[in-house]
Formats: structure tokens, sequence, C-alpha cells
């Protein structure tokens, strides 16, 4: 998605986070990144999809799914 919008990212969580401008919590928008666990140890991501909800593989091998972000407790980053 991002390729198509003239943008790049690394592949691994933590490259994502590092390469993504930091946006405060509740003031996501659609399409921006949520990482879950600390710099340097982002453990899972997943693409906001508005209404509290992301676009996420629940774990390694699965399916991406549309599924509600289920902790408080995350950073949100834009891809500029």
């Amino acid at each position: 998605m991002f390729k198509q919008l003239g943008r790049s990212l690394p592949r691994t969580t933590d490259q994502q986070y590092a390469a993504t401008t930091r946006v405060a919590r509740g003031s996501e928008q659609i399409g921006d990144l949520i990482f879950f666990g600390a710099p340097g140890n982002i453990y899972h991501m997943g693409l906001y999809a508005g209404d509290g909800k992301m676009w996420a593989a629940p774990k390694t091998g699965d399916v991406v799914k549309l599924q509600t972000i289920w902790t408080s407790s995350y950073s949100v980053g834009r891809v500029l």
C-alpha cells in the first residue's frame, strides 16, 4: 500500500517504528501503524482501520484480519 503512494518502509517492526513519525494515542488516522512493545522490542504491528480497530495477522502464518485494538498500551507511527 505505501509503495503505491510513493512511500517505503523497512521490513521489520523495529525498523518500521524507527522510520515513522510518532502520533499521540487518540489522534490515529486510518492508515497509521499501531505498534505493540517498546522501542527496540516491538513484537506486533497493525494498520489502523478506524473506530478502535486494526488490520493485522493475529499470529505468524495466519491471515490478516480486522481486529479490535486490545490494549491502550501501544504507540502510533505515521508514514509521511
